[in-house]
């Protein structure tokens, strides 16, 4: 169920009231909280993703400077050693279960809607790493260089414009993302993408086994014996389209999967294997091209919710956080659903914070305003005259300022 926006309510109280734990008080860990509940902690801190806060100092100083937010979260102040203190102490459970159900109703939304012609929904699956710090990081200790913690993700793809967080797993950087994939492959409505890290033969014959559809990329030397070599079109961009047999020797096993070579934009050639024989070679080359999309959405968390500078660096803490940058993402999407707009999920998130305090009408007319300049702009005019055939040469600069007399 999507909820609809307040009457007469700001932009602020439909982001967080997505939520509805304006109220919450944690049976155990808010035992002796006065202040500072549960709740309106993890509002609190959604609020700070999504307006990128770089510190609690600065959390605390906003909450001091803006009676709107105080008055829908009920506190007039709290000092940023507090809110350290709480956030290791937020329930995790209930952070996963809220970032769950957000995703479970944008799936409902999307799902059987988009998806792309002849091909179904895709689920692209990888992860990311947050580096953390040498010594406070030691309870995530990977190797002698590095302590870290992975986010691993399913991302559905159901068209060239809509994707989103479908299943989700943290886990230290030492946990290899072979071991997560059973767990996020699970629909066999979708096609999921691999890329080489999940290389994992005993895998690939059970989700044949399974009927599960994947595209897998596997490694330039990955041995596969040709038993069937489809003909392909010399003037496309696919190189090959075989059946092969491959060989699993630690499970003494041999099974069959399709193979298609194809080159990219830049003549890199990808190796790819899968269990679909109903598509072309160049749906099947289409298909691992959207796994790009979910380098995109790490690219997005880190960079625009700041997901790479935690606030604290304690076990609790730091998987409180991970969820709490899932929350506010998927806020996003909830508003971009709500409010049916054409604009990207960045774009979005940069009206929210302009409008954060303005009324939810101000936001949707701003939002769905139609540009007013109909030209496109001055055009750069290429140089007359014969082109440059040779190199220009530029000859030294010498520019002394500010000397003193």
């Amino acid at each position: 169920m999507i909820l609809h926006p307040l009457p007469e309510s700001t932009v602020v109280e439909n982001c967080l009231r997505q939520l509805n734990l304006e109220n919450y008080r944690h049976p155990f860990l808010d035992h002796c909280a006065k202040k500072l509940l549960s709740g309106k902690a993890i509002l609190m801190f959604v609020e700070a993703f999504l307006h990128q806060r770089l510190s609690l100092w600065e959390m605390e100083e906003n909450l001091k400077s803006k009676e709107a937010l105080q008055k829908l979260i009920d506190l007039e102040g709290i000092h940023a050693s507090t809110l350290y203190r709480k956030l290791e102490k937020l329930p995790t459970n209930l952070l996963q279960e809220q970032a769950v159900c957000l995703f479970d109703q944008i799936d409902s939304y999307y799902r059987g809607r988009h998806n792309i012609a002849d091909i179904g929904p895709l689920s692209v699956v990888d992860s990311s790493e947050i580096i953390l710090p040498r010594k406070a990081g030691e309870w995530a200790y990977c190797s002698q260089d590095k302590n870290g913690v992975k986010i691993h993700l399913c991302l559905a793809v159901l068209n060239e414009d809509i994707n989103y967080p479908k299943g989700i797993i943290a886990s230290t950087s030492a946990v290899s993302d072979q071991e997560i994939a059973i767990h996020l492959v699970v629909d066999k409505d979708a096609t999921y993408v691999f890329d080489r890290g999940y290389i994992n033969y005993f895998r690939y014959w059970q989700w044949l086994q399974d009927d599960m559809k994947f595209v897998a990329r596997i490694k330039k030397g990955s041995k596969t014996q040709i038993l069937e070599e489809r003909e392909v079109d010399p003037n496309s961009r696919i190189i090959r389209d075989a059946d092969v047999m491959i060989r699993d020797n630690k499970n003494d096993r041999s099974f069959v999967l399709r193979l298609v070579e194809y080159r990219d934009e830049e003549n890199r050639i990808y190796r790819v294997v899968t269990s679909r024989w109903d598509l072309s070679p160049e749906q099947i080359a289409d298909i691992y091209r959207q796994r790009w999309k979910i380098e995109l959405f790490f690219k997005w968390i880190k960079q625009h919710i700041k997901l790479i500078r935690l606030f604290s660096h304690k076990p609790e803490a730091v998987w409180n956080q991970l969820w709490l940058a899932m929350i506010a993402y998927a806020i996003c999407e909830m508003i971009k659903i709500q409010t049916g707009t054409n604009k990207t999920v960045w774009q979005l998130l940069q009206f929210l914070r302009q409008y954060w305090f303005d009324t939810w009408d101000r936001f949707l007319k701003a939002l769905h305003r139609k540009p007013s300049r109909t030209s496109k702009g001055r055009r750069k005019k290429g140089k007359p005259g014969r082109p440059r055939k040779h190199p220009k040469k530029l000859k030294p600069v010498k520019l002394i300022e500010g000397l003193a007399k």
